[in-house]
């Protein structure tokens, strides 16, 4: 099929087609011959980064109507496109998480310090004051860098 493709498409060219039905009958190369075996098995390992070659995407009137194992097709790869999706999501949601927390834990070792300056202030410890007061600017600065 893939021949009749390449002389129907090279036809199309030397007929003098314009650039918006080559657009949609795009050049079709080797590695799009490439098939997908996950409808025959959903959860095989690997599937992650696959994705539909451009012909899959095309409307062709009817075809999940006609035949129903086109429908479970579609509906394999638009449920991992949604897991992918989702999965992106979530990570992002992650990360904007462990931002919020690495800040609190900043502010909090800077309160933890500035109140070991204090104790060191009052009991007259002035190495202990020197460094908790370097250890405390230390932490405020790392959450500052957090906003």
């Amino acid at each position: 099929y893939a021949a009749v493709y390449w002389k129907c498409r090279n036809q199309m060219m030397s007929l003098g087609a314009d650039g918006l039905i080559l657009e949609h009958y795009q050049a079709l190369e080797p590695e799009h011959l490439n098939v997908t075996t996950m409808v025959a098995n959903p959860n095989a390992h690997g599937h992650r980064h696959e994705h539909l070659t451009w012909f899959w995407t095309m409307d062709i009137p009817k075809d999940t109507c006609a035949n129903d194992w086109m429908s479970k097709f579609y509906q394999v790869h638009w449920l991992q496109a949604k897991s992918q999706r989702d999965r992106c999501h979530e990570e992002v949601e992650l990360l904007q998480c462990k931002m919020s927390w690495m800040k609190n834990i900043f502010l909090h070792q800077a309160n933890c310090w500035q109140a070991q300056n204090q104790l060191a202030e009052s009991s007259g410890n002035y190495g202990l004051q020197c460094y908790s007061a370097h250890q405390h600017t230390m932490y405020t600065c790392l959450a500052a860098q957090f906003e």
